[in-house]
């Protein structure tokens, strides 16, 4: 086996979704949906060479990956006889319908993103066919066919951040992890300004313990409350220099390889020759010395500490 160069490959299946988030920045791909026929070969061997590279997970995301269930299925098939960890991020709403199937096929891990469990609030942010009873029915039903569930909660302060506890208590309560994202502006949502997150959360939790950290800063915590998670975008520290050994190579959904999530920059996949291309995304990645600059500007200059937020809305 080639030396280890990256923790796997994650398949942006879709750019269509059931939803709306005002905030979604929606892998920055057009809401297009696919152009091109899935290549069940091509598939295969972007997969089978990402395992060559020492990748040990398959991920899937969308948009809404559910909507294109027939691409989920090949591409969990050729996971499974590989025996690599799979991984989907979905918002829920067909998990009901297809929870069986996804289990059949070998996926052990699930992320589900809830950015509130007051209904009004939820039907608010995701807008859409957005349905929180819908979603929280198939959690409780299925959560027990899956390894690994986890529920991913964006945090927009003055929105959601007071609901923090009311999370790790309901989710810890039925036996699965919530994730606290820091909410990521793009050129379409600006939000209110960002802060330290960790203060954020300490905050609303109290006091809270560091238990480990993973890829290039995913942290677990556990608090009075119970456990979770906080994970803030990679690129917001500028981390390029870990990026191509701690983040995942991305296809988009039309098979082209996207080495840096926030460059334009793409590598057309082709058949017989995915090693080599897996490869040059990877040298590209090493070569990165910092993100663009229009989202330099739009992190950069937003990001406020949370005690000078305090004494600015004190103030008020």
């Amino acid at each position: 086996m080639i030396k280890t160069q990256t923790p796997g490959i994650r398949f942006i299946i879709t750019s269509r979704c059931n939803y709306g988030c005002t905030y979604c920045h929606n892998e920055w791909e057009p809401k297009s949906g696919p152009k091109k026929i899935f290549d069940k070969r091509l598939i295969r061997e972007l997969i089978v060479s990402t395992k060559k590279l020492g990748g040990e997970e398959v991920d899937i995301t969308g948009g809404e990956p559910l909507l294109e269930i027939e691409r989920v299925k090949i591409i969990l098939k050729v996971a499974k006889e590989l025996n690599l960890w799979t991984n989907i991020t979905t918002n829920g709403y067909f998990l009901g319908e297809q929870a069986k199937a996804l289990k059949q096929l070998g996926l052990k891990e699930i992320h589900i993103h809830i950015p509130s469990l007051d209904s009004n609030k939820y039907k608010k942010l995701m807008k859409g066919q957005a349905d929180l009873a819908k979603v929280l029915n198939a959690i409780n039903k299925y959560k027990d066919y899956f390894e690994i569930i986890k529920i991913n909660v964006p945090i927009f302060v003055g929105e959601n951040d007071l609901e923090i506890p009311d999370f790790v208590k309901y989710f810890n309560k039925i036996g699965i992890t919530p994730r606290f994202i820091e909410s990521m502006p793009t050129m379409q949502f600006k939000g209110k300004p960002q802060i330290l997150f960790e203060d954020l959360i300490k905050k609303s939790l109290g006091e809270i313990k560091l238990e480990s950290s993973y890829l290039w800063g995913i942290n677990k915590y556990t608090s009075k409350y119970g456990k979770f998670e906080t994970l803030r975008c990679i690129c917001f520290d500028r981390k390029c220099d870990l990026c191509h050994k701690t983040n995942f190579l991305h296809v988009d959904q039309n098979c082209n390889i996207r080495p840096c999530n926030l460059q334009a920059y793409r590598i057309c996949a082709e058949r017989g020759k995915s090693l080599p291309i897996l490869k040059k995304a990877i040298n590209y990645l090493r070569k990165q010395k910092d993100v663009p600059k229009e989202y330099r500007d739009i992190w950069g200059l937003t990001r406020i500490p949370l005690r000078k937020l305090e004494k600015e809305n004190n103030a008020k």
